[in-house]
């Protein structure tokens, strides 16, 4: 009976874990890493000679860690307004203590620093400074109008920045790529500040809706999602994209219909389905990434051992 409540305990306590970490979300972040190392920076390298390549993994690795830590730390500083905020998270979590997840905060940044280490000291010293970056945000910049929503997306391309110094690729498609990713993590950040505005509001977190009402912040998302839309129609038109020029096809019809859609919304449920209408289209771009190297006609060349 004891062994069995011992391992329900430690059961509930890795659940607690993942969903502090956002499990998910790290998960997403590790394919989306891989997919845009092999689908877009080495474009003319085999499957065979890209899973051969320990630094890729080393990286990718070190960057899931660092975002995992980022996520306990976010927490922790935020933790009474997630219980507002996020009531159910907040439930969950309280099967691990607070003491508990800075000691995992502390140890996952040590395993990124160490395996930034294996790779290079360039790579270590590249992950000192994000953890540095990303506990700033979280004790400083969160709390500042439309910085934390800045601060935010940077922080969250940077694992991405690593793959750019690695590869050293400068092709100007990859900064298109970058801008477009990042404008709809700013739309989904900005969405977000929408569905917490509350909690926000109670505990003196400045943001654009806190600060300057609900219609600026609307105004503000549909600017966004405009200039986005401005940029998947471009995209539309670059060759070296293959079929992933779909997806910025239906991107720009998506985000036309939410550039809508956020004017007739006003109940919290709203605002959260509106949120993950925009992850779910930053899911589906991470899948369709596969299609600027694949040709379902020509697919043993995607497997080509030299």
């Amino acid at each position: 009976m004891l062994n069995k409540n011992f391992k329900n305990k430690i059961g509930w306590k890795l659940f607690a874990l993942f969903t502090v970490v956002r499990g998910y979300n790290i998960l997403m972040l590790i394919l989306a890493m891989y997919f845009t190392a092999y689908f877009i920076f080495s474009s003319d390298t085999t499957l065979f000679d890209f899973v051969k390549s320990n630094k890729i993994h080393l990286i990718i690795l070190a960057s899931a860690l660092t975002v995992a830590a980022g996520y306990i730390i976010n927490n922790f500083y935020d933790a009474q307004k997630d219980r507002l905020g996020r009531p159910v998270m907040t439930y969950i979590s309280r099967f691990v203590s607070q003491e508990f997840k800075l000691n995992v905060y502390l140890l996952l940044n040590f395993l990124s620093l160490l395996t930034a280490l294996i790779a290079s000291w360039r790579v270590a010293l590249f992950f000192v400074v994000y953890q540095v970056l990303v506990w700033f945000y979280s004790h400083k910049l969160s709390k500042i109008v439309f910085l934390n929503n800045i601060s935010h997306t940077i922080l969250s391309l940077f694992p991405f920045l690593a793959l750019l110094l690695y590869y050293n690729n400068h092709a100007p498609v990859i900064f298109l790529h970058g801008f477009f990713l990042g404008g709809l993590l700013l739309i989904a950040d900005l969405s977000k500040d929408l569905l917490t505005q509350k909690a926000d509001l109670i505990y003196n977190y400045k943001t654009l809706v806190t600060v300057y009402g609900t219609q600026t912040s609307k105004i503000v998302i549909s600017i966004f999602i405009m200039i986005i839309i401005s940029l998947g129609i471009f995209m539309q038109n670059i060759e070296k994209l293959g079929h992933m020029r779909l997806y910025f096809l239906l991107m720009t019809v998506a985000l036309f219909f939410l550039s809508i859609i956020i004017w007739f919304i006003h109940s919290k449920v709203e605002y959260l389905l509106y949120q993950y209408a925009i992850k779910t289209l930053l899911g589906i771009g991470v899948i369709s990434i596969a299609w600027i190297k694949i040709n379902l006609l020509d697919l043993q060349k995607f497997f080509i051992i030299n």
